[in-house]
């Protein structure tokens, strides 16, 4: 896509000039991963690589929707905003949907061209930047008052209610909200955040693209988010109340594994409880600037999702023991929702190219498939370009 002229392409699809582009950028949790429904800690940040909304206004009540990376046009009306099976516009029509639902209806019909660097079923959250580009471009086109905050909050009630994917609010908060060179400590059950510097000195933050592609909607995401709401009903009836799984301790463990009587809710709950004090714990070694532990309790979070919470599989699994194997690698660990996607890993700047042609030579030899692997930048949330 680097040689085509999106605005020429957007011409010639509209027969109009490109009015505005807005950009969204892919994010990664460094740590707390599957508790942001649970009611936990998480901590995200933005990267920069970007899915893009070239927009014009249009003269009737059309919705003309492309994306040049599906290579698929769509027509739509503002008066259908029915979902279309699992259709890629779906999130797009699904925003508008929901917009209206809060108040903030469109009249006037409008053309949008999606181009993404975010690959889709990457663990990166290409559907939470497209809800959130989406719903920025619209909010800042037609005038909504609605601010970033309000745009996260939006596109999570598009994906759960609209799109059908039970998640949590942590991919639409980091890409609304995100800022530049800064991580995001966020309470998803509060929805309160802050801003911690990521500064990892001499060394730096890898992505390690698997090039396995999962689907969220038909993976076992949502029958982890059953475990989970059958396991804290269990514990609220014959244990103690809590609102969520995260305000259970790994003090009471014991106790919550005797009121369960099960193995698997015990497991999938030790991983949420385990998980929500490794990042209160991360937060504390990157203050001290103690990277050591920062990688230990990301290889930690990593063998808690494998073993408790069985979202890693045999991708994931490889490419952060091969990545772990390398000294120069502090840690390593999956990000995103698993069954596919990306991991992570914190590596001595000096040992990159080493690192690099280790882990992707041994991963091709031990799956037969190639992986991609960058450096990351951290740049702002959502924004017109």
């Amino acid at each position: 896509m680097e040689n085509i002229d999106v605005k020429d392409v957007f011409k010639q699809l509209y027969g109009k000039e490109v009015e505005a582009v807005y950009k969204a950028p892919a994010r990664i949790n460094l740590i707390g991963e599957h508790i942001d429904y649970n009611g936990g800690l998480v901590f995200p940040s933005t990267i920069g690589i970007y899915t893009k909304c070239y927009f014009s206004k249009r003269d009737d009540k059309e919705i003309h929707l492309c994306s040049l990376n599906k290579k698929k046009a769509v027509t739509r009306n503002l008066d259908d905003l029915s979902k279309n099976g699992n259709s890629w516009e779906n999130y797009p029509i699904g925003a508008v949907y929901t917009l209206a639902r809060n108040g903030f209806k469109i009249e006037q019909g409008f053309n949008m061209l999606f181009t993404s660097e975010i690959p889709m079923g990457s663990g990166l959250s290409s559907s939470a930047a497209i809800l959130d580009l989406t719903i920025y471009t619209l909010k800042s086109e037609y005038n909504f008052d609605i601010d970033n905050k309000l745009v996260s909050l939006i596109a999570w009630e598009t994906e759960n209610k609209y799109c059908g994917l039970s998640c949590g609010i942590m991919d639409q908060a980091i890409i609304a909200l995100g800022k530049k060179n800064h991580a995001m400590l966020l309470d998803c059950y509060k929805y309160k955040y802050d801003y911690f510097p990521f500064d990892l000195g001499d060394y730096s933050l890898l992505v390690l693209k698997t090039n396995k592609p999962r689907t969220l909607t038909d993976s076992k995401y949502n029958e982890r988010v059953r475990e989970c709401d059958l396991a804290l009903d269990k514990l609220k009836e014959k244990f103690r109340h809590a609102n969520n799984l995260c305000e259970y301790k790994m003090e009471e463990m014991d106790e919550i594994k005797k009121v369960l009587n099960d193995d698997l809710l015990y497991r999938r709950v030790l991983h949420v409880v385990s998980e929500n004090k490794r990042v209160s714990d991360f937060k504390d070694a990157l203050l001290k600037n103690d990277l050591k532990l920062v990688g230990k309790l990301l290889n930690e979070s990593h063998f808690s999702l494998k073993d408790n919470y069985e979202v890693t599989g045999e991708h994931l699994d490889t490419i952060t023991k091969l990545a772990r194997e390398n000294k120069g690698c502090l840690g390593a660990r999956m990000t995103g929702a698993g069954f596919g996607g990306c991991a992570i890993a914190i590596v001595k700047k000096d040992s990159i190219e080493e690192f690099k042609k280790t882990v992707i030579s041994g991963y091709s030899k031990a799956l037969g498939i190639t992986c991609d692997i960058f450096e990351c930048e951290i740049p702002d949330g959502v924004s017109k370009e």
